[in-house]
């Protein structure tokens, strides 16, 4: 099995077969469902803190124990809390005694109030005037400890964040309020038991999905400002810890492979001259000859620097691809016809960009007015050339892969690479940003300094390299030299 087939048996995802085409959008497999959307990490998070410093600053049984002992407290004291759940902004409506029932025995453990006097940290927080006459004051540790919670809960699925999942809900059925039919008694055994009854790996996404159901902008709870003042504070006092995804990057050394990419590229031009039959204009001949060429030059400079390991190298290595598939597709038709529409289209673009450039006050610096003129009367005086609009080929670049029997190639390469060339935001969170490893910033997206990337687009480059020569040495056999794989 090949690695990207190994890698693929374990992600948890649909897969593209099995996903549904609407026009020209590929459907979630969610999109038909009437849902409204929670986030764990902005809207729960927040509002069950307490209980998330409980589960990670204690043994998990010394929290679930407390966590009982409260849903206790909780049953004895239900008609106080009427509906109200053990989340931040509804214990702050409580009266100071009733919050004290609930709490007060618990936080007479000094482990269980130093694990919650991170609260404290926090001036926003609704029910701070209840916990103030509980907790002691925060220690120099108590940002720290804070972060440490966010950081292990911060993924909904954890166990620590399941745990305290599971507390809401059965806070729920303490206050009567959560009903199940008969059919489902042994799953609320499960819930009364957890977590030492039942198959968790059943147990624990069912957990979750009722969870879901309870938290605040579904059905008819509502968000707090709480919740975003909680991570506003955090992000207020606490500094960004910059990380970069590449910092294990090692600059590959290509300088060995120079003189191999060199040779080739001579070859290639020694068999055009060989093959060249006569001097006017030869579509077919020029342009398969020029393709290639392109290629090589890429890969060339895609050495020179680390270019393949940077930005630049996704951009050059895409440009490859779109020339590799333009060079199959003019194979596979080997037309004369074909062949000089896609000549004609490049001396008409060349026309347009000369015929607008004439107008402009300002122009770019990356081509002269002369060198445009000259390419665009190339062949023949622009005046006869007409310019076309859209594609050179009237396909887009995935049709013409399928008529050239290229489809495969173009799935590996074109998707990821698209984006580095359009500015799509995957090509520029990746190139551009790097995470925040402070989980109090919901561990965010910052700027990086240009750098060097783990992934080299050289290896790629080869590849193409050799395909691009393969279709040259169709055209025009024989031609035996390629590049190896293996630098020497």
């Amino acid at each position: 099995m090949s690695k990207s087939k190994v890698n693929a048996v374990n992600v948890r995802t649909t897969p593209l077969s099995s996903l549904k085409r609407k026009g020209k959008v590929i459907a979630s497999p969610m999109s038909g469902l009437n849902m409204q959307f929670s986030s764990w990490i902005n809207d729960a998070i927040p509002e069950v803190l307490w209980s998330l410093l409980a589960i990670t600053g204690l043994s998990r049984e010394n929290a679930l124990s407390s966590f009982r002992r409260i849903l206790v407290n909780v049953r004895q004291n239900k008609s106080a809390l009427d509906t109200r759940r053990l989340e931040h902004s509804r214990l702050a409506e409580l009266e100071q005694p009733v919050f004290n029932a609930l709490f007060a025995d618990e936080c007479a453990n000094s482990d269980f109030a130093t694990a919650l006097s991170p609260l404290l940290l926090l001036p926003s927080l609704p029910d701070r005037k209840h916990w103030e006459t509980l907790l002691p004051a925060p220690d120099v540790a108590s940002w720290s400890r804070l972060a440490e919670t966010v950081a292990r809960t911060f993924d909904h699925q954890s166990q620590e964040a399941t745990d305290c999942r599971w507390l809401k809900i059965t806070t729920v059925a303490a206050l009567g309020k959560l009903h199940m039919p008969v059919a489902m008694s042994e799953r609320a055994r499960e819930y009364d038991e957890y977590p030492n009854r039942g198959d968790m790996k059943s147990v624990r996404p069912s957990i979750r999905a009722l969870e879901m159901s309870l938290r605040p902008g579904v059905g008819d709870e509502k968000r707090t400002s709480w919740m975003d003042e909680f991570w506003s504070e955090c992000w207020d006092s606490t500094d960004c810890l910059m990380a970069n995804p590449d910092d294990e990057a090692t600059r590959a050394d290509h300088r060995a492979f120079f003189e191999q990419v060199k040779s080739l590229y001579e070859a290639v031009v020694d068999h055009f001259l060989m093959t060249i039959e006569q001097t006017g204009i030869d579509a077919k001949h020029d342009a398969c000859f020029g393709l290639v060429c392109y290629i090589l030059q890429l890969l060339f400079f895609c050495l020179k620097s680390t270019v393949g390991q940077a930005l630049p190298g996704r951009i050059a290595l895409r440009s490859a691809v779109e020339c590799y598939i333009t060079l199959a597709y003019l194979v596979h038709h080997d037309s004369e016809t074909v062949w000089l529409q896609y000549r004609n289209y490049g001396a008409g673009q060349s026309k347009l960009a000369f015929l607008k450039r004439i107008d402009q006050d300002e122009v770019p610096s990356f081509i002269s007015t002369e060198l445009l003129e000259e390419l665009a009367n190339q062949d023949a005086w622009m005046e006869f050339q007409d310019i076309k609009l859209g594609a050179w080929a009237d396909k887009n670049l995935r049709s013409m892969a399928q008529e050239a029997g290229e489809k495969a190639f173009y799935d590996r390469y074109y998707d990821a690479l698209s984006g580095y060339v359009h500015g799509n935001w995957s090509a520029i969170s990746h190139s551009g940003f790097g995470l925040c490893l402070n989980p109090l910033h919901r561990f965010h997206r910052i700027p990086l300094p240009p750098r060097l990337l783990i992934d080299d687009a050289v290896p790629d480059l080869i590849k193409i390299g050799n395909l691009s020569v393969d279709k040259l040495a169709h055209m025009y056999p024989p031609f035996k030299p390629r590049l190896r794989r293996n630098e020497p």
